[in-house]
């Protein structure tokens, strides 16, 4: 995805406990999840990468926000769910417009 909708009262209602260092892991996280339109992988060492955590303190934030907004699912990765629902609305409506341009439109 190039872009996805926040939802400032949503998100600051989640993320008002969370330090300043967290909230940049935590968005940088949730930029990739939505990028890469997959849930993140579970190994720290990437996720460290992910959210360009080099020092103790960056890598102790990632560690903080995956176990509390990226919970490890049956498929072994980390999944988000507000993410995933609007990932999948994006990608429902991509089809829809996919279709109704190859009809030519409803003129």
């Amino acid at each position: 995805m190039k872009w996805y909708k926040r939802y400032p009262g949503d998100y600051g209602n989640d993320t008002r406990h969370l330090t300043l260092t967290e909230i940049g892991a935590y968005d940088m996280l949730l930029d990739h999840y939505y990028t890469k339109e997959a849930p993140l992988p579970t190994a720290l060492p990437e996720l460290y990468l992910i959210a360009k955590a080099q020092k103790a303190p960056d890598k102790r934030a990632v560690q903080k926000v995956v176990s509390e907004f990226f919970p490890t699912n049956g498929d072994g990765l980390r999944h988000n769910k507000r993410a995933d629902e609007e990932i999948a609305k994006a990608k429902a409506t991509s089809v829809e417009r996919a279709r109704a341009g190859s009809k030519g439109g409803s003129k």
